[in-house]
């Protein structure tokens, strides 16, 4: 039996700090829980390009290597992962029973909130936190458990922002939609800022904080709020350290 971490490809290739805080999270909450070598793409993007048989091919294929190394348990840091492994997995696969989880699921379960006891001993903090598409749609959503950990830290205060939860805006990265209509989704990306009245943006998927990332170090938005991954975030309050700077 195989508790298996699932970073994602994009998390994987671009963000090595975020895997490692992650893992760290991760491994402190549930130390039977470890990373595989060269794991196969999940194949989400897939989804928008594919013929239902391909993915299912490819399904197929990443089941088997789950089976292969006795996989039972997954915990993901990827949005679009959570998305695609919850849904289209058993879709695809009569009979998928392998336990797939979002990070966020982990660490608000009420026992490993205690154990977390997550406090900041700086000066009150207010932060935002933007939903992401993948974790609001999917079959089962993602959207009190972030809010839960954050309200559970001592000095840190989540201001909510207009459009929130089901409603909450696309930051235009995923879909393809920002390789034909950039104007669009660069135009979406920065409408979330502008709704956000704390010192910091808060995302869990790391497509949204690409799309977001991109805005705020284009120095034309004028715009200086950081945008922050969850699990970086939560990292520096366990370190003891000002989470944003």
């Amino acid at each position: 039996m195989t508790k298996l971490i699932y970073l994602g490809c994009l998390s994987s290739s671009k963000y090595k700090e975020t895997c490692e805080n992650a893992m760290k999270i991760i491994k402190f909450l549930d130390d039977k829980f470890v990373t595989l070598e060269n794991p196969p793409c999940c194949g989400a993007l897939s989804y928008h390009l594919a013929s239902d048989e391909e993915l299912k091919s490819h399904v197929t294929f990443v089941n088997e290597w789950f089976k292969e190394h006795e996989v039972t348990e997954i915990v993901t840091i990827c949005a679009g992962c959570y998305n695609y492994l919850s849904h289209y997995y058993k879709k695809f696969i009569p009979g998928f029973n392998i336990k797939v989880r979002h990070l966020l699921q982990l660490m608000a379960q009420p026992d490993n909130i205690l154990k977390l006891n997550l406090k900041h001993q700086g000066k009150k903090i207010t932060v935002n936190y933007h939903d992401a598409c993948h974790l609001r749609n999917a079959d089962i959503p993602i959207i009190e458990e972030p809010r839960k950990i954050l309200n559970s830290i001592e000095g840190i205060q989540l201001k909510e922002m207009e459009n929130r939860e089901k409603l909450s805006i696309c930051c235009g990265a995923g879909g393809g939609v920002y390789s034909i209509f950039k104007e669009n989704s660069d135009y979406n990306a920065l409408a979330i800022f502008k709704q956000g009245k704390g010192r910091a943006l808060l995302t869990a998927c790391p497509f949204c904080y690409t799309a977001l990332k991109r805005i705020q170090n284009n120095k034309e938005n004028k715009v200086k709020k950081p945008v922050i991954k969850y699990e970086d975030f939560i990292v520096k309050i366990m370190d003891g350290v000002d989470p944003i700077n």
